[in-house]
């Protein structure tokens, strides 16, 4: 089976989904040709080889001052929908020759139409798909429902029609009606053997944007707990600025390791981080990315769901002490994904 998988580039948690995906599909026989751009580009390559990455544009988060601006998001990326048809054209043409049987779609906007004018079968595979096919927990905001319905449109605006909706996602139930696939994490086959091993050295912090009073509010609690805070995923100069935060680059082993090692974790409300210390237990400081409504949805499920393991970041928040019973039940959603994506083209 050829798969041709395309992929936001921007944020840690598509591209380490795509990664488990991928070494699951390539160690079941399958040949894999993925299209991103951005740190997944990066990590891809670094995994898979750069003859399996094809660079391409893919829709990204745009900020000010510190908060993703929903306005300029969306006009930014608007294009995609609008001139998908014309952007597409290149990876067709690269794709008739390379025949693929199915198409991957992780919130990218052009296999969708790659699989109808080849006409093969299309899976959209996410976690946000929950925006359509979950109920919300209590307590969520009107403005963020209301963003969260306007959300789920527009992610079925990226694959419209799927033969197979594949939801990557913890903590949340389906509505009885959606025919969506809810399987669970989707997480790496590293993590079958790793353990949480706390050093008593650090933390790792993660997110792909946190503001200046938070970062502050991070260095005054890793202090408290004399404990180094290695962060990943934020501007070099602006953890130099603080005296217990440690800058760390881009690597997809020196994070795990990081994170195995790590006596807790400040992150933000990124489903595959958060799916990555429940499996190993490990205790989390949740900091939504501001405007993110996505996030906060996802914290306040977590939160209600686990609060022996997860609780809201701020400056004075004590350390959750985790249940060491593990359920890992909630995080084998690599294989059965695979299996249904194998059934569906065994099917075609």
């Amino acid at each position: 089976m050829r798969v041709s998988y395309g992929l936001v580039g921007t944020t840690r948690g598509h591209a380490v989904r795509a990664l488990a995906i991928g070494q699951e599909l390539i160690e079941r026989g399958h040949e894999v040709l993925f299209f991103t751009d951005g740190d997944a580009e990066e990590l891809l390559k670094a995994r898979f080889g750069e003859e399996r990455v094809c660079a391409t544009e893919t829709p990204k988060y745009y900020f000010t001052k510190g908060k993703i601006s929903i306005r300029k998001t969306l006009s930014k990326n608007l294009k995609f929908l609008i001139r998908r048809k014309k952007l597409a054209q290149p990876i067709i043409e690269r794709l008739k020759s390379w025949k693929p049987d199915v198409t991957i779609a992780d919130y990218d906007p052009f296999m969708w139409h790659v699989s109808k004018v080849l006409k093969i079968p299309h899976v959209a595979l996410n976690s946000q798909e929950f925006l359509n096919s979950s109920p919300l927990p209590k307590g969520i905001k009107l403005s963020d429902r209301i963003q969260a319905k306007f959300g789920g449109k527009l992610l079925r605006r990226l694959s419209p029609t799927a033969d197979l909706r594949v939801v990557g996602k913890i903590m949340f139930e389906k509505h009885p009606w959606s025919k969506a696939e809810f399987v669970g994490a989707i997480i790496r086959q590293e993590f079958d053997k790793y353990t949480w091993t706390p050093q008593g050295t650090h933390c790792l912090v993660y997110s792909s944007i946190i503001p200046d009073k938070t970062l502050a509010e991070i260095n005054k609690l890793a202090k408290r707990e004399n404990r180094r805070a290695m962060v990943f995923g934020i501007a070099q100069e602006k953890v130099e600025q603080h005296d217990w935060l440690d800058y760390q680059p881009t690597s997809e082993t020196g994070f795990i390791e990081a994170m195995c090692n790590a006596d807790f974790v400040i992150s933000g409300a990124g489903n595959q981080l958060l799916a990555e210390t429940l499996h190993l237990g490990i205790p989390v400081l949740i900091t939504p990315i501001p405007n993110q409504f996505e996030q906060t949805i996802t914290a306040k499920m977590q939160v209600i769901a686990k609060p022996d393991q997860f609780v809201m970041f701020h400056a004075d928040a004590e350390i959750p002490t985790p249940d060491k019973d593990v359920d890992k039940s909630l995080t084998a959603g690599r294989s059965r994904a695979v299996d249904l994506i194998e059934q569906l083209v065994n099917r075609k």
